[in-house]
């Protein structure tokens, strides 16, 4: 049997070198619940955020010559508890406590006589108490609900259960506890308005993202997502996100060709080790996209009658990371969107008897199509010494040194320098090291507006 309280590296809480951590716990809980550490075994441990996502995942990677899963009393057949419980070696950091439960073994081969590697896959455990689940009933009726308490509701019955709660009081029984515990609440940013739906069946993930679409707030766009990182459940505007201050303003980036005397230390945690372009500025693709400008054709068939809606980027106020607009433009059919819609409903006497409540706002949609192109303008993809306060929902502060000038006044790139949300993270710890490899987005391409930085905006006319 592998030894339960087996640990990792070891320190005293002090951090002595970039990617310095402390991994507390890795252990495996099978269904009889008995305790197997695998810290002897692994090879590395990935957990991955995604603002895209409503869940963690962990990958866990086993370099095993002890027969682990052979061994078990009973199968390795999903549902088994993965705990793991890890920090920055920094005496101010808090630990990070994570439960979450097998979902299957892969990439299983033999590497050698008497070895194997294999990677033990496993989700957040609230991801299990969704999958099978369908939602078939109403909200809102008689008075109406705000989309923000709707997905509290949805969340506090399909995901928060008291198979959940079980699990975490079984953990925190056995000295394991988790920070989720404490969690209960969607962190969210509150909606406005009242509104009403049915949901026939439907799965409660499906049904959350539904209410994404139907949020408003007093944000231009209203572009709201619901995501999970180590601080708990989030259901979040975009627009409030990026106005948040940023949690860390020191990170930096040097070329490799530059040779300075911070950079040859290498002391430094909030150096970038390496910074990778995903997706940069694409005129044509905003163009085809509606970032500059869109029409919708907003039908209400009671009344049998359309209102015809032009978007100017020009003439929009988003909340911005960066002080710029994105330049350029288009003309206003380059999106058409087509949409019926009950707007007016509720204040139109001729509809009393109904009732109505005003719900999904459609002029929204014009503005989040153009937001998300403004807001993922530029993607890049960035690998830190390991940081385990860095969460998707965060923004940063990123300085990269241009690598074709070293005149004084020209040491920024101006093009990728700024402030940047996180899209998403991969906390990576490895025997030796821990690194922390985020994807994160910035609008604006440069930090100054030029002569001739709208070129084609005429065309939005």
């Amino acid at each position: 049997m592998v030894e339960a309280n087996a640990t990792g590296l070891q320190g005293t809480g002090s951090y002595r070198f970039p990617g310095d951590f402390i991994l507390e716990s890795l252990d495996y809980v099978n269904r009889d619940g008995e305790v197997f550490g695998l810290n002897v075994l692994y090879e590395s441990v990935d957990i991955y955020q995604c603002i895209y996502q409503p869940f963690m995942k962990c990958e866990i990677a086993i370099n095993d010559s002890a027969g682990f899963i052979n061994e078990q009393p009973q199968s390795v057949v999903g549902g088994e508890i993965i705990y793991i419980a890890f920090k920055t070696s920094d005496p101010t950091m808090e630990v990070i406590r994570l439960a979450f439960l097998v979902n299957s073994i892969i990439a299983r081969k033999r590497t050698s006589i008497g070895r194997e590697q294999y990677i033990i896959e496993a989700y957040s455990a609230e991801h299990f108490m969704s999958i099978d689940r369908k939602i078939s009933r109403a909200y809102g009726y008689p008075a109406g609900l705000k989309v923000s308490e709707i997905v509290q509701s949805i969340h506090d019955e399909y995901m928060n259960t008291e198979v959940i709660r079980n699990i975490y009081r079984f953990l925190s029984q056995n000295e394991r506890k988790v920070n989720k515990e404490n969690y209960s609440v969607v962190r969210n940013d509150l909606t406005t308005g009242l509104h009403q739906c049915t949901f026939p069946n439907v799965n409660p993930i499906q049904a959350i993202r539904y209410l994404q679409k139907s949020a408003v707030s007093s944000d231009t766009a209203s572009l709201f997502y619901y995501y999970e990182n180590f601080k708990g459940f989030h259901f979040k505007s975009l627009e409030k996100l990026v106005t948040e201050d940023a949690v860390f303003d020191e990170y930096e980036y040097y070329p490799s060709a530059q040779n300075t005397d911070s950079y040859k230390s290498g002391q430094n945690h909030f150096f970038i080790k390496e910074m990778e372009r995903v997706k940069d500025v694409d005129m044509t693709a905003n163009m085809s996209a509606g970032l500059y400008a869109s029409t919708m054709i907003e039908i209400d068939p009671l009344r049998k009658d359309f209102n015809r809606i032009t978007f100017d980027y020009e003439n929009e106020s988003f909340e911005t990371l960066n002080k710029l607009k994105v330049p350029g433009g288009a003309k206003s059919d380059a999106v058409i969107h087509l949409k019926t819609s009950r707007r007016g409903h509720d204040t139109d006497s001729f509809f009393n008897s109904e009732s109505p409540i005003s719900s999904r706002d459609v002029l929204k949609d014009q503005k989040r199509a153009s937001y998300l192109r403004q807001i993922t303008n530029s993607v890049i993809r960035l690998t830190l010494y390991g940081n385990s306060d860095i969460n998707v929902g965060d923004t940063i502060e990123c300085v990269f040194h241009n690598a074709t000038s070293f005149e004084a006044g020209k040491e920024e790139d101006k093009y990728t320098s700024g402030k940047y949300l996180i899209t998403d993270a991969r906390h990576r710890i490895g025997k030796t090291d821990y690194l922390t490899i985020i994807e994160c987005v910035k609008d604006t391409g440069t930090k100054e507006r030029t002569a001739n930085a709208y070129i084609g905006a005429s065309k939005a006319q």
